[in-house]
């Protein structure tokens, strides 16, 4: 009705004109857009991708990637004004002009500002995937897939679990995530001490197969479909109802992209908090200042940035600060859209450019990702970089 409303003066100008006229501009609205897409059936969407190609580029001032690189090809709507004459085949696709699209960080900062509501992270998903039917996806990003085919896990120290004897039902199954297992051990011990501290009664999977977010974000989409059917049946064997996460990819990809299911997905942020709440954990004072860094996964994936800010006001003696870019305007680590793993220099590029920022507020950095704490330290290692679990635990009275 309001759209009505604010094209009342077109429908009376319409009504005016002769049937000819109404006819051509009726047909032009229907049909019109069919002369600007792909004649076949293809994994990117293809009609936003054009809307996103023919747009004024408003988001082009918050891309990080654009902003590292310089390159207008790399900005948002050059990517897609790329993918959409590769789509309708004005351009052929070869590794040169496909390569722009795995140099994306999926942080969604194009999408706090778009009208339409778009990710080109997202698009580029799609986009990624016909490369890869193609047989065109980039030689080192094929042998990075069958890697985590065979390991079951991104890294090559193979960590695939807790090491404890889980239980073999709970409603709380604690999910660490490859990235925790394997580079942020300390992480996921902080995290069982602060369940068992509060009385939670959780297990862990005996294995723990990647949650298939690089699969995902580089197009790989039968190998991505096969690890969430594993997982989905994993889960059910644990009889949980609850699926805690440590990495907010894992929780995206849990909450989001896998098929509808039946588990309530939450960070651990929002499960901490849920304790604290209720009076669960019992906190002691930690002096320190600290700047939190919100993940682009969390704060605009899942619009979850308020509880981590909770969790450090309500321990005493926290001197919480903040960043200039900060919540959904924050800026991304660079290791969003497995570009750590197609692009390591743009990534780190990515990264140094965020702990500029942030040491402008404090050198002691307080995230909830670990994806993000390894990016902001391999930038710089003069700086301080916990993990929200790590400030609890220091802060308990046990």
């Amino acid at each position: 009705m309001e759209q009505i409303k604010k094209n009342r003066w077109l429908i009376k100008l319409i009504a005016k004109a002769n049937f000819s006229t109404k006819s051509q501009l009726l047909r032009n609205f229907l049909f019109s857009e069919n002369k600007y897409l792909p004649k076949t059936k293809l994994e990117a969407n293809a009609k936003s991708v054009l809307k996103c190609a023919l747009c004024p580029n408003m988001c082009r001032f918050d891309c990080p990637v654009l902003k590292a690189e310089k390159s207008e090809a790399l900005s948002p709507s050059g990517k897609t004004r790329v993918a959409h004459l590769l789509e309708t085949d004005k351009l052929n696709y070869e590794r040169e002009t496909t390569s722009i699209f795995y140099n994306d960080a999926d942080c969604d900062a194009c999408k706090q500002w778009c009208p339409f509501g778009f990710s080109v992270g997202e698009l580029s998903i799609g986009i990624k995937s016909d490369i890869a039917n193609r047989g065109l996806a980039p030689k080192g990003l094929l042998a990075v897939k069958e890697k985590i085919l065979e390991r079951h896990t991104l890294y090559p120290e193979n960590v695939t679990s807790m090491e404890i004897n889980p239980k073999k039902k709970a409603e709380i199954l604690y999910f660490a995530g490859c990235t925790t297992l394997n580079r942020r051990k300390e992480t996921a011990v902080a995290t069982t001490k602060i369940l068992e501290s509060a009385g939670v009664d959780f297990t862990v999977l005996q294995e723990e197969w990647c949650c298939g977010y690089p699969l995902h974000a580089l197009g790989f989409r039968k190998e991505f479909e096969a690890f969430s059917e594993h997982n989905i049946k994993s889960f059910k064997e644990t009889g949980c109802k609850t699926i805690v996460c440590s990495c907010p990819s894992c929780a995206y990809m849990f909450k989001k992209i896998y098929p509808a299911g039946k588990y309530n997905v939450q960070h651990t942020s929002q499960f901490f908090w849920e304790l604290m709440k209720n009076n669960r954990l019992n906190l002691k004072d930690v002096e320190r200042e600290v700047v939190f860094h919100d993940p682009c996964s969390l704060a605009r994936k899942l619009n979850v940035y308020e509880e981590p800010r909770l969790i450090l006001k309500s321990i005493p003696k926290i001197n919480l600060k903040e960043a200039y870019s900060n919540k959904k305007n924050t800026q991304c680590c660079g290791r969003g859209g497995a570009l750590g793993i197609a692009n390591p220099a743009l990534s780190l590029q990515l990264a140094k450019n965020r702990v500029a920022q942030l040491k402008e507020t404090s050198a002691s950095v307080v995230t909830a990702c670990p994806s993000c704490e390894l990016a902001l330290k391999e930038a710089d290692e003069t700086i301080e970089v916990l993990d929200l679990s790590e400030i609890i635990l220091a802060a308990l009275n046990q």
